[in-house]
């Protein structure tokens, strides 16, 4: 559920599609169960949509009322959260992001220090263990020579 959310929030055209959609098939409902225009259906979602609520046009029947409540919650916790998780997305600067030029720098970097790793082990007396990260030593004891790192 989360993924399905996360990729809607992060498309405006998806929730401006929601939104249409929403007010269409709301406004439908509306007119069929209420016996109202079309219009005044449109209308209705509108106002309930957008929480105003004038309270001209409100659901009189048991079956109107249900559909009121289902699309007046679905509003508050599906579309306005994912309009206002658009916009957060959209204007929020996250200052530990990487950039192109610096990921591709710790990328050389990593290579670097993996070729130092493997290419050497014999000459620096050990060898890495890669499923734990671990160095293993095969030098005697009180050798002095150069010391693999850590």
């Amino acid at each position: 559920m989360k993924t399905i959310l996360m990729y809607v929030a992060n498309r405006i055209w998806l929730i401006l599609g929601i939104y249409l959609v929403s007010l269409l098939v709301g406004a439908a409902t509306f007119s069929l169960v209420e016996a109202k225009s079309f219009g005044d259906g449109l209308w209705w979602a509108t106002v309930t949509a957008l929480t105003i609520g004038y309270g001209d046009l409100t659901p009189a029947t048991p079956a109107g009322r249900i559909a009121g409540v289902l699309f007046g919650h679905f509003w508050i916790f599906m579309v306005i959260p994912m309009i206002i998780a658009n916009i957060v997305l959209h204007l929020v600067d996250d200052k530990n992001l990487f950039t192109d030029e610096e990921q591709k720098e710790l990328m050389q970097r990593l290579r670097h220090v993996e070729a130092l790793l493997s290419g050497g082990d014999a000459a620096r007396g050990g060898t890495m263990n890669g499923a734990n990260g671990v160095w293993r030593t095969t030098r005697p004891v009180g050798d002095d020579g150069p010391r693999p790192p850590g």
